[in-house]
């Protein structure tokens, strides 16, 4: 039993106990008789499934009594690749073990998908990928759920509208050009064999998109891009409380894994884990309390001189939503954001905008050098282009790069899939009946509440019943005349489920978008990407 514990860190334990205890040993039976005796969810968790409609569905056999399925779903080549193993075999609905034993719905139905991400207020994110979330991100929008989120949601949505997006434009043409920059200087500084430089990618966009955020969201100066060229090894204070609680992240202690599951673990705080996150929190807070009251005070000084402030950055726009709604007062209401609640937008601006847009750039790289005819039809196309500083209705007008950004977001979602807990009992109907294990035909999904799905975004948009016999590979002249069905992927953008849909779609996508598009547009024709 105590091998199960050779997955998790838990040396930070020993300097609480004796000597000639065994660590593992005491950790896991002390661990499972806390949660037996102070959290009726332990016991709980491996009896519902016994009485759980789910049980009458196809899915596949076994499963640990801890980690049910999920090893299985990791150790393949490519992430979803078990997943879409498990639908070839089951059918279009099926279900598997998750963490805890317990059963884990997965369907590609469309109607199926529709209907749970159109129900936020039945089907929400897991209290135990909440609680994760709250501690990278805080209590920001990504983490509030129901009519708050509602509520926040209505607020924001104007601070991303296609009008405020277009304004930051150049910023992302600026920060483009400079990464161009330093791309090229980086290459005439390297050992160089024959006309090839090796560059790291992933380390130059993230510090970019790091900098485009930080500006974006903020007004905040990060300087990322320019201490990597410099070789500065400082980083500022916000930049380093972010990465901290990143690298906090990474690490999934047995420690956390109880938190996470059983909340009465969660008063344990003396771990090196959760010192480290507190003092990062308290800098992040410090610093989003002082952007927060210093664009406040301007913009109110700005609103008694009858000035308009000129600033784009997404902070501004939501402080000046909430002083017009508010009168220019204190006063908070059902239109209108708490400085606590704008403050907790920082974190998510960061996660948001940082790390997935890095990502997805970084896939488009690869993708152009797996595919180099993709990447001379771009060049050639990028090279007919006359300006270094292109507006965004220009952008859109390149046809070609239209087809390979909406391939590389369909073939390579960042968010590969997303898990929804119902919170009422429900019935989820169906665009195509299935057929249980029992031989029965269903039309509909029987879900009690307690009940999760998995909702496969990297499957969907790369299935074959939808996409067509090449959709599991790279084509972007799929776009040319995309396939009819695809019209029915629960979408926001481009019929593919890569910013999700309903009221918990990605309100950043246009922002995602516009970031996304002058990396590919400033790069590709100054240089060939090829896979080292």
């Amino acid at each position: 039993m105590s091998s199960i514990l050779q997955e998790f860190d838990i040396s930070w334990i020993q300097e609480y106990l004796p000597a000639s205890l065994d660590i593992k040993q005491t950790i896991l039976l002390g661990s499972v008789g806390l949660a037996v005796f102070s959290s009726y969810n332990f016991i709980w968790f491996y009896i519902r499934p016994i009485f759980s409609p789910m049980r009458s569905l196809k899915g596949p056999p076994g499963g640990s009594w801890l980690f049910g399925h999920l090893p299985q779903t990791r150790d393949v080549p490519a992430v979803g690749d078990w997943h879409r193993d498990q639908l070839r075999k089951h059918g279009h609905v099926f279900v598997y073990k998750g963490l805890l034993n317990q059963d884990r719905l997965c369907t590609t139905d469309p109607k199926a998908l529709q209907h749970v991400l159109n129900n936020s207020f039945v089907y929400q994110k897991p209290h135990e990928a909440r609680y994760s979330l709250s501690r990278l991100v805080g209590e920001g929008l990504l983490f509030v759920e129901g009519d708050v989120h509602k509520r926040q949601r209505r607020i924001m949505n104007p601070a991303f509208g296609m009008l405020h997006i277009r304004e930051m434009t150049e910023i992302f043409i600026a920060k483009s050009n400079e990464l161009r920059d330093a791309l090229k200087k980086h290459s005439s500084s390297v050992h160089e064999t024959g006309e090839w430089t090796h560059t790291e990618m992933l380390s130059h966009l993230s510090c970019t998109t790091l900098d485009i955020i930080g500006l974006a969201g903020f007004d905040y100066r990060f300087n990322a891009l320019d201490n990597l060229v410099r070789k500065d090894q400082g980083e500022n204070e916000l930049s380093l409380a972010f990465s901290q609680i990143l690298n906090s992240m990474s690490h999934f202690p047995f420690l956390g894994f109880l938190k996470m599951w059983f909340p009465i673990f969660r008063l344990i705080t003396f771990d090196t884990r959760a010192r480290a996150e507190r003092s990062s929190k308290k800098t992040m807070e410090t610093i989003g309390r002082k952007l927060v009251e210093e664009r406040k005070q301007l913009l109110k000084e700005e609103m008694k001189k009858g000035q308009v402030s000129k600033a784009k950055d997404l902070l501004t726009l939501l402080i000046r939503a909430n002083l017009a709604a508010s009168g220019g007062g204190g006063a908070y209401g059902d239109k209108s954001l708490s400085d606590e609640e704008v403050m907790n937008q920082i974190p998510t601006f960061l996660m948001a905008g940082h790390e997935t847009t890095s990502t997805a750039t970084t896939w488009a790289l690869f993708s152009l050098a797996s595919h180099p005819d993709v990447q001379t039809k771009l060049r050639e196309e990028l090279l007919a282009f006359p300006s270094d500083t292109p507006t965004m209705d220009e952008l859109n007008g390149l046809e070609y790069l239209d087809r390979v950004v909406k391939e590389t977001l369909r073939y390579h979602a960042v968010v590969s899939g997303t898990i929804r807990v119902a919170e009422e009992d429900d019935v989820i109907p169906l665009e195509q009946p299935f057929t249980d294990k029992h031989g029965t035909v269903r039309h509909e999904i029987i879900m009690k509440k307690g009940d999760g799905i998995f909702i496969p975004i990297r499957v969907v948009d790369t299935l074959q019943e939808v996409w067509g016999d090449d959709g599991e590979k790279y084509n972007p002249d799929r776009w040319l005349d995309p396939p009819k069905r695809s019209a029915s992927v629960p979408s926001v953008w481009a019929n593919q489920l890569s910013f999700i849909a309903g009221p918990r779609s990605c309100i950043g996508f246009r922002f995602a978008l516009v970031e996304f598009v002058p990396f590919q547009t400033i790069r590709i024709p100054l240089v060939q990407f090829l896979l080292m």
